[in-house]
C-alpha cells in the first residue's frame, strides 16, 4: 500500500468535500479510509490519518493524488481535518447525523428552514435563537453549540499540532485524549503529551514544550523528567523506585541544570502527586507505588483467619487424595499440599523435575474433595494452557481472568470480585507488580492464594519483582522443592538447569545414543548461523525427525546484532521458507504463507496473548490481509492490525518464558555481551522438553553460566508488606 512516489514528494493540493462512507480506521493508529464526494462533485477515496471524522462530515484535507497499484487512484492526506458545514445541504448532513443527541434528519431541516444560510452565525453567536425553534429547546441548543465549538477547536488544535510537527497519528491520539480543550491544555502543560498520550515520550514532549517558549529551568519541565526517569527504569531495569542520588544526577545529565534546579524539580513532582518520597531517599511513580501498597494491603487481609473449605485432617484429606490421583507423593510433596489446605497464603517454588506439577494436581483434588473452588491461571496464553494440559481444570490468563478491556483496566476488581476459593497462579515469576495488584484487589476477601513458580528464572518483564520479593518477606508460607524425582533425574535437560543455576557448566550428551543435550562450539556470529543452518536443515530433522519450523524455537537474548532476532529472522525466513505463495511486507518485516510468527502483545477480544506462537496459512496482498493459526484457531490481521505480529523463527528468552517448545537451539556470543546472565540462560534451557542445543562462542556461555543473576531490581514491595503486617499484628482482637 505504499506509492512508489511518496504523496509527500508531489505538491500538495487542498481538497474540500463531504464524507459520505468511512471505509476503515484504525482506532490506534488513526488511519483511516474515506469515501468523499468532493465539492465540485467527484466521488474520490481518502486516506490518511487524522479526525476521526464521521459520515455527513465536511472536511478539508491537504495532501496530492496517487496512483496506487493495488487500490486505483487515491487521495493521500498529510492533515485531515473537519470543517465546519458552509452550504444548506452540508449543514443538513452535519446536524442530522446522529452525532447530537436529540437532533435528528427532520429537526436539521428545520432548523435550515428558518435560519437559510445565517445558521453558522446564530449557532456561534446566538444560541438562544435556536431554542425557540419548535421541538429544540435551551437543552438541545445548547449540545447544537458545543459540538460546533468542538469541531472548531478540534480544527484548531490540529492545525496547531501540525504546525509544531505533531501531525498524522500523534495528532489524532493528542486529540482523542484531549478533545476540544486541546489548545488550551497543551499550553498551560505541554509535558502532559508524554504523561497521557500513548506513544509520545519526554523527548518529544519536551522540545514541542520548548518550542512554546518554556523555559529549559522550567520546574514543570524538571518535574516532567522526574517522571520520565522513573518510567525509564522501571521499564528498563523493572525498579519501582530510585535513590536520590541517582535520580539527582539523571536530571542534571539529562537536562543540563544544576542540582538545586533538579531537587526543586524532584520536590515539584512530589508536590504534584505524580511522585512518590519514601524513608532512605527513595522515589517511586505514584502508580508503582499504589500497586504495591494494593498487594501489601489485600495479602495482609488474605492472612487472617482459616481456608473457606473444610480443613479437618489434613493428612488424611491428602492420604485421600493421592488415592483418587494414583499418585505416590514424597514425604517433601505430602508435606506440601498438607500446608496448602491449611493456609491462605502460599508460595511454592522449585526448579523443572521437582515435582511442582504433581503437588498442584495433589492440592487441587484435595481441596475440591473438602468443598472448596479452585480457579487456575497463570500470565500467559501458552502457560494456562499446559497447566490445563496438566491438571486436566480449566485455566485460563490472569487478563481474561481480570476481564481485561483495552485502554479500560479490568472490570474484576473490589467491587466485583472473582468467585472461588483457592486461586493457583502458575509462572508466578512473570507477574509484574500492576499485575500482581488488580489481582489482589479482585480476589474474594475468604479466599486463599497459592503463586507456583521456579525463583531462578528471569523476573518479569514488567516492573517489580513479585515472587522473589513475596518469598523474601516472610510473610507468605514458602514451600522450596529441591529434591529432583528419578524420572526427571534421567534428563540431561533437567539436571543440566540445576548444574547452571548453581554456576556449573552443563554437561553434554555422548555417545552412540541419542541424548537431550547438545553444546556446539562457534569461532564467530558468522560461524553460529552456518551451524544453525545446519542443524536446522539437516542434523535435527535426520537425527530427531523434529520439523525445523513447527517443533524447532530459536532462542537469543535480544533483538539486536548479527546474532538477534530481528537479523536471524530474515536469514531464517530465507532459510527455511525460501520461496513462499503469497507475501505482505511492513516495514522492514515480511510476512508469508507458511512463516512461523508470534502475537506480540495481548488481544483479549480474540483471546491471543503475548508470546502465543502460529503460522500464516493464507495471504492477500491485495487487501494486505494474512490469516494465521494459532493451535486450533485460525484469526484474521488486516492493515494495521499487522503490527501485533512478528516472525518468529528466532524470539528473545523473555518472550519465549512461560511456554514449552519440543526443542529448543541457544545461541550466545559474545556481542550480547551484559545480557549473558545465568537465570537468562537457565530460562532459556528449561523450555525445551525433548532437546537443546547450545549454540555460540565457548566463552560467551561461561560468562552466562558464571555471571550470576541479573542485578537485584530496586522495589518496595517487602517494606509495604512489613509496614502492613505490622500494623495488622497492633489491632486490638
Amino acid at each position: 500500500m505504499i506509492p512508489a512516489t511518496p504523496a509527500e514528494a508531489r505538491p500538495q493540493r487542498e481538497l474540500v468535500g463531504t464524507v459520505e462512507r468511512v471505509v476503515f480506521r484504525n482506532a490506534d493508529s488513526g488511519w483511516t479510509v474515506l469515501r468523499l464526494k468532493s465539492d465540485s462533485g467527484e466521488p474520490l477515496t481518502l486516506v490518511g490519518t487524522g479526525l476521526e471524522v464521521q459520515e455527513g462530515d465536511q472536511i478539508k484535507a491537504l495532501g496530492a493524488f496517487e496512483d496506487d497499484p493495488s487500490w486505483g487512484r487515491r487521495f493521500r492526506a498529510s492533515v485531515v481535518h473537519a470543517a465546519a458545514p458552509s452550504t444548506r445541504e452540508g449543514l443538513i448532513a452535519f446536524l442530522g447525523s446522529g452525532r447530537i443527541k436529540g437532533l435528528g434528519p427532520v429537526l436539521a431541516h428545520r432548523l435550515v428552514r428558518v435560519f437559510g444560510d445565517r445558521l453558522p452565525s446564530v449557532i456561534e453567536q446566538r444560541p438562544d435563537e435556536l431554542a425557540a425553534v419548535e421541538g429544540v429547546g435551551p437543552t438541545l441548543a445548547e449540545r447544537i453549540t458545543e459540538t460546533w465549538r468542538s469541531l472548531a477547536g478540534e480544527r484548531d488544535a490540529l492545525l496547531f499540532l501540525n504546525s509544531h510537527g505533531l501531525g498524522g497519528a500523534k495528532a489524532a491520539r493528542i486529540l482523542k485524549a484531549f478533545g476540544p480543550r486541546t489548545l488550551a491544555h497543551l499550553t498551560t502543560d505541554p509535558w502532559s503529551l508524554a504523561r497521557e498520550v500513548n506513544g509520545i515520550g519526554f523527548a518529544t514532549a519536551d522540545r514541542f514544550a520548548l518550542a512554546l517558549g518554556r523555559p529549559q529551568e522550567d520546574p514543570d519541565r524538571i518535574a516532567a523528567a522526574v517522571r520520565h526517569v522513573l518510567e525509564e527504569i522501571a521499564q528498563s531495569h523493572g525498579d519501582t523506585q530510585a535513590r536520590l542520588p541517582f535520580l539527582r544526577g539523571r536530571l542534571i545529565d539529562l537536562l543540563g541544570i544544576n542540582e538545586a534546579l533538579a531537587e526543586a524539580g524532584i520536590e515539584r513532582a512530589v508536590e504534584a502527586g505524580h511522585v512518590v518520597r519514601h524513608q532512605d531517599d527513595l522515589l517511586g511513580l505514584r502508580e508503582l507505588d499504589h500497586a504495591e501498597r494494593v498487594v501489601a494491603e489485600r495479602l495482609a487481609t488474605l492472612a487472617e483467619g482459616l481456608p473457606s473449605w473444610r480443613t479437618g485432617d489434613a493428612e488424611a484429606a491428602v492420604e485421600n487424595a493421592a488415592k483418587y490421583l494414583k499418585l505416590d507423593l514424597a514425604p517433601s510433596q505430602v508435606l506440601a499440599v498438607q500446608t496448602a489446605l491449611t493456609s491462605r497464603l502460599m508460595v511454592v517454588t522449585g526448579g523443572p523435575g521437582t515435582g511442582k506439577t504433581t503437588i498442584v494436581r495433589a492440592i487441587l483434588a484435595a481441596v475440591e474433595r473438602s468443598g472448596g473452588r479452585v480457579v487456575l491461571a497463570a500470565p500467559t496464553g501458552r502457560a494456562a494452557r499446559r497447566m490445563h494440559e496438566s491438571t486436566g481444570h480449566d485455566a485460563s490468563t490472569l487478563h481474561r481472568l481480570l476481564e481485561a478491556e483495552p485502554g479500560h483496566g479490568f472490570r474484576r476488581d473490589a467491587e466485583r470480585p472473582l468467585e472461588g476459593d483457592l486461586f493457583v497462579i502458575d509462572e508466578a515469576s512473570m507477574v509484574d507488580t500492576e499485575l500482581m495488584a488488580a489481582l489482589a484487589e479482585a480476589l474474594p476477601d475468604h479466599a486463599a492464594l497459592m503463586m507456583v513458580g521456579d525463583i531462578d528464572q528471569l523476573p518479569s518483564v514488567g516492573a517489580g519483582r513479585v515472587l522473589g520479593d513475596l518469598i523474601q518477606s516472610g510473610h507468605l508460607t514458602v514451600v522450596r522443592l529441591v529434591e529432583i524425582f528419578r524420572q526427571a533425574a534421567e534428563s540431561r535437560i533437567v539436571a543440566n538447569a540445576h548444574r547452571i543455576v548453581t554456576g556449573q557448566m552443563p554437561e553434554t550428551s555422548r555417545g552412540d545414543a541419542l541424548g537431550d543435550f547438545y553444546a556446539i562450539r562457534a569461532a564467530n556470529p558468522e560461524d553460529i548461523r552456518t551451524k544453525l543452518q545446519q542443524l536446522l536443515t539437516d542434523r535435527i530433522p535426520k537425527a530427531f525427525h523434529l520439523d525445523p519450523v513447527e517443533d524447532v524455537q530459536v532462542l537469543v537474548p535480544t533483538n539486536r546484532g548479527a546474532v538477534g532476532t530481528i537479523e536471524l529472522n530474515r536469514f531464517l525466513q530465507s532459510l527455511l521458507n525460501p520461496e513462499p505463495v503469497g507475501v505482505i511486507t511492513r516495514g522492514d518485516q515480511r510476512f508469508a504463507v507458511g512463516d512461523r510468527v508470534m502475537q506480540i502483545e495481548n488481544d483479549y477480544e480474540r483471546e491471543v496473548s503475548n508470546g502465543d506462537i502460529g503460522r500464516v496459512v493464507a495471504v492477500d496482498p491485495n487487501k494486505n490481509i494474512l490469516q494465521a493459526a494459532f493451535d486450533e484457531r485460525l484469526l484474521t490481521y488486516e492493515g494495521g492490525e499487522l503490527e501485533a505480529l512478528s516472525p518468529a523463527y528466532a524470539v528473545t528468552v523473555h518472550k519465549a518464558q512461560g511456554s514449552e517448545y519440543p526443542a529448543v537451539i541457544v545461541l550466545l556470543s559474545r556481542e550480547h555481551g551484559r545480557m549473558l546472565r545465568r537465570d537468562l540462560l537457565y530460562t532459556a534451557v528449561t523450555r525445551a522438553r525433548r532437546l537443546v542445543v547450545l549454540l555460540g562462542e565457548p566463552d560467551a556461555i561461561g560468562r552466562a553460566v558464571e555471571s550470576g543473576v541479573s542485578r537485584h531490581r530496586q522495589t518496595g514491595l517487602i517494606a509495604r508488606l512489613d509496614e502492613t503486617f505490622a500494623s495488622r499484628e497492633h489491632l486490638p482482637s
